[in-house]
């Protein structure tokens, strides 16, 4: 247990470094360095396209390595060829893949050459990177299954953040043309495999041999059948990520407004990240009260990650929402990028809505409807496609932005009403119409306060003061009302640990 302890912490620290990363390349380098069309190409739609297809193509291969390898482990057989298979299985898909990418060249020019002639200028480019998203994947998950997660992640996180916002650095230089910006990106990625290898052959677990028998085993219906699955599953969550940045390239203003959007719905992303630790918190919990069909526990992790979600969600929306004005003007090129102020506002609310809706998902995937589950994000992959199809012609990235509020809202009724029908439990108590007033009156009193000052001065002055009135209504009131066991819980432990009382 040890190792796993300090392989997470080093890892979370990993993470959390190369998001700040991530957000210093997005926000202020590439906004800096490149202009509109390229941010759209470089940061948005390359990556989203290149993402979704390789979550295709690697046909749930990295799943497989992660439920199937202790069938394999034994280090006197070289685990018995599975490194092998892992390698070979994803050539499969990257193959079909290939012959549909290249075949269908016209299809997609006839699509987006007109409203994103850049993003068909690069086509070529993209096969490659795929066969590195995917290969990049799978062995990520072959040294998960050693518990080596702290390499991998460097790698990812940080290697190649690192080097992709020195390039673009290089290339607002002028060191580099952005065609060299776009070729060198994609030898990094092969870099990046390069170093993986290097370092499964360091940990001694480079087994490069193949067994054929693993496909002639009855073993291998089974996780053949098992990879089809999850990758409908993945593919659905993938493609829900990077649905928009997909669909915005082909339709007027093209890489520019997919750029807009992708500034605007970073900047509401973060209104989500908590929702990730609590379920990570709540997971062993809700499957170990599933195993006792402990339904009153399962009830009380569902309210009050729904009162919980809820409150932080509201709290961090209300701090982005009511400071969006002045957090533009902070970034570089504030008067194109500020466009998609409404793209926060419909994205934030997407994320507010989820989380206040509790631990549907993670309840579902533990019970005996965990089939469901897929099902509802193939709703919500379904929904995302078609709303976006109607809303984008008519609002361009602020319907992609509505396109995702309105299939969240769909989504998570839907799952509400299969749980509470179901299961017979749902998440909302007096305390969430209490949170819900609350959160309606801070934003009312946020918006009195006027502009206090121009320059960077008056910004910052303006969003300390609203952050302030926003900690000391709603937060002061959700601690004074005792509205949430749980916060005051953590709000006077953070205290006593700082002495600030007894």
């Amino acid at each position: 247990m040890g190792i796993i302890i300090r392989q997470g912490l080093k890892s979370s620290i990993v993470t959390y470094v190369g998001t700040a990363v991530g957000v210093l390349n997005v926000l202020v380098i590439y906004n800096k360095f490149l202009t509109q069309e390229q941010f759209g190409l470089y940061a948005s739609a390359m990556v989203s396209f290149t993402t979704v297809f390789a979550s295709f193509a690697q046909i749930g291969v990295p799943h497989i390595a992660t439920r199937y390898f202790n069938r394999f482990a034994d280090d006197e057989k070289r685990h018995n060829g599975f490194l092998g298979f892992l390698l070979v299985t994803p050539l499969v898909g990257l193959g079909i893949f290939a012959i549909l990418y290249l075949s269908l060249q016209s299809v997609f020019n006839g699509i987006y050459e007109s409203k994103s002639p850049l993003l068909s200028q690069y086509y070529y480019y993209m096969l490659p990177l795929t066969f590195c998203i995917a290969y990049i994947s799978v062995l990520e998950a072959y040294a998960k299954v050693h518990l080596r997660i702290v390499v991998p992640a460097i790698i990812r996180e940080l290697g190649l953040r690192l080097s992709n916002g020195l390039l673009v650095i290089l290339f607002g230089l002028g060191y580099i043309s952005f065609e060299q910006l776009i070729g060198i990106t994609v030898v990094t990625y092969i870099l990046g495999i390069i170093a993986l290898f290097a370092y499964i052959k360091i940990l001694g677990k480079l087994y490069l041999t193949i067994d054929w028998n693993i496909y002639r085993s009855p073993l291998f219906k089974e996780m053949y059948q098992y990879g089809l699955w999850v990758l409908l599953a993945g593919a659905s969550f993938t493609l829900i990520q990077h649905v928009e940045k997909i669909m915005l390239p082909a339709y007027d203003g093209g890489l520019n407004t997919t750029a807009i959007f992708d500034i605007a719905s970073r900047i509401a992303l973060v209104i989500a990240i908590p929702r990730n630790a609590i379920a990570s918190i709540s997971l062993p919990l809700l499957a170990e009260s599933w195993q006792k069909n402990d339904m009153a526990h399962i009830e009380e992790i569902y309210r009050k990650s729904s009162l919980v979600l809820f409150i932080v969600g509201g709290f961090l929306f209300l701090g982005i929402w009511c400071n969006v004005d002045e957090i533009f003007q902070l970034l570089p090129k504030a008067d194109i990028y500020s466009q998609g102020r409404w793209v926060v506002f419909f994205f934030g609310m997407s994320k507010v809505i989820d989380m206040a809706t509790g631990l549907n998902s993670e309840i579902l995937i533990n019970s005996k409807y965990y089939r469901y589950d897929l099902a509802f994000y193939v709703l919500l992959a379904v929904l995302i496609i078609v709303t976006n199809l109607i809303l984008i012609p008519i609002y361009s990235f602020n319907g992609a932005a509505l396109a995702a509020l309105t299939s969240v809202v769909v989504y998570n009724a839907t799952k509400y009403f299969f749980i509470l029908f179901k299961l017979k439990l749902q998440p909302f108590t007096s305390a969430t119409v209490k949170v819900l007033g609350l959160f309606i009156l801070t934003y009312f009193l946020a918006t009195l306060i006027p502009t206090l000052g121009s320059g960077l001065v008056g910004i910052m002055m303006t969003v300390a003061v609203r952050s302030l009135l926003i900690c000391a209504v709603f937060g002061g009131g959700v601690l004074y009302f005792k509205i949430s066991e749980d916060a005051n819980k953590t709000v006077m432990g953070i205290l006593r640990k700082l002495k600030l009382i007894k």
